[in-house]
């Protein structure tokens, strides 16, 4: 097994543990994740559907680990989409600085990264 083999897997649940848990922060209405959102003007029902994406995106790529690969193929392009979206929230919608968009930037590597990966096994 070449060491991509191993690290994708590792990256996949990873990304996939922090997204379930990020997402549940937001469908849970805890507070934090709240008010962030009422900085960035949304309204209340996209906080729900953000996190709901979330969650299906990181349950996919857990899911996707043990059964169907196509599941965590579907879940990363959510994680992606969502991702470039919050970058785009940062830099142009209330101009944060540039460090606050660096976790979703992760994010949003790690999810190009395990879903090419996956792609390219099919």
């Amino acid at each position: 097994m070449s060491t991509i083999e191993t690290v994708i897997p590792v990256v996949q649940g990873l990304l996939g543990l922090v997204m379930v848990g990020a997402g549940s922060a937001k469908i849970l209405g805890i507070d934090l994740a709240k008010k962030d959102f009422e900085r960035y003007g949304y309204p209340q029902w996209f906080f729900v559907v953000t996190g709901g994406i979330e969650v299906g995106g990181g349950l996919g790529l857990l899911v996707g680990l043990v059964f169907a690969p196509i599941l965590a193929v579907l879940g990363g392009m959510l994680i992606i989409a969502t991702m470039f979206g919050a970058i785009l929230t940062h830099l142009f919608r209330v101009d944060d600085p540039l460090w606050r968009s660096v976790p979703p930037a992760i994010y949003l590597i790690a999810g190009l990264f395990v879903t090419n990966f996956l792609l390219l096994s099919f």
